[in-house]
């Protein structure tokens, strides 16, 4: 199920910018070097693509690397630029950063990444006894 769940994001994904360069699935294929029945079951959900015709794909339709990287996390892969995903979330970007950043004393990085095990710990826990309301004496800043 999740893995049909894949296969449709990145269907439409795929078609949404095939379609935005004007370009035909046949042509596609040819850019990419691919049947033009696989790229059509590709956008209908009913084929999962490997990462190198992701790689292919966004090649032929000259993508932009934030644009193959959304190609490559909607086909259940990593992307080359993990910051890319986190746009929407500039906080988690900026720790990141902070992470890979080796300027940042090493006992500060790991410092970091044991509050972020705890942090995920504590809402896996919470979210595991969840069956009542936890947070109802929160409240949001």
């Amino acid at each position: 199920m999740a893995q049909q769940m894949v296969s449709a994001e990145f269907g439409l994904l795929l078609k949404r910018c095939r379609e935005t360069r004007s370009v035909s699935q046949s042509k596609l294929a040819e850019r990419a070097g691919f049947d033009h029945s696989y790229v059509s079951r590709l956008e209908s959900g009913a084929r999962t693509p490997t990462r190198d015709a992701v790689d292919r794909l966004g090649e032929a339709l000259t993508l932009d690397q934030i644009e193959r990287d959304a190609m490559l996390a909607s086909a259940g892969f990593l992307p080359r630029d993990v910051g890319s995903l986190l746009s929407n979330e500039p906080v988690i970007g900026e720790v990141l950063d902070l992470l890979q950043n080796e300027a940042v004393p090493l006992e500060y990085r790991e410092n970091i990444r044991q509050v972020l095990r705890l942090l995920a710990e504590q809402v896996r826990f919470v979210s595991r006894t969840a069956t009542t309301p936890v947070f109802s004496d929160v409240v949001a800043a």
